[in-house]
């Protein structure tokens, strides 16, 4: 389990609303990742699922072996989700995941190592793409990203 006194250095925002069928591929891609995981935080914000998404949600982030928070309200949209999850964010950097997301193992080791080699970069984001096995899951993955800095 993470100190509490150490500060994550990457915080997993993931809004989320009727994604039961989904869930646990994207919470066990979290789990998968190679970041070292006493460095990262999961928030989740529900926002107003109608279906057992919460129920599953809690179930599994019970078990995972990083500082979780969960968030849940009636339906107010996918805007005031993110700012959930910024107001109660502690990483130096948020790595936005939504409900039909899934990440490869190295996803936020290779966002925080490029953010870190480009501090004066303020976004940066993986390619979505559509996994073969489940058309309704999508995989993000890291490629070469060019940038402009003045």
């Amino acid at each position: 389990m993470r100190d509490s006194t150490m500060k994550p250095t990457v915080t997993i925002g993931i809004c989320i609303r009727n994604c039961e069928a989904s869930i646990k591929e994207v919470v066990d891609s979290i789990l998968n990742q190679n970041f070292p995981h006493e460095l990262m935080e999961v928030i989740f914000v529900d926002d107003g699922s109608e279906d057992e998404t919460l129920s599953v949600l809690k179930d599994y982030a019970s078990r995972m072996d990083m500082q979780v928070m969960i968030f849940h309200s009636e339906w107010r949209g996918l805007g005031q989700s993110r700012n959930v999850v910024v107001s109660n964010a502690m990483g130096d950097f948020i790595v936005w995941v939504d409900g039909d997301m899934t990440l490869p193992p190295d996803h936020v080791r290779k966002q925080v190592e490029f953010m870190e080699k480009n501090p004066k970069v303020g976004i940066a984001k993986g390619k979505y793409g559509i996994l073969s096995k489940a058309k309704t899951i999508t995989a993000l993955e890291n490629k070469p990203i060019r940038t402009t800095v003045p």
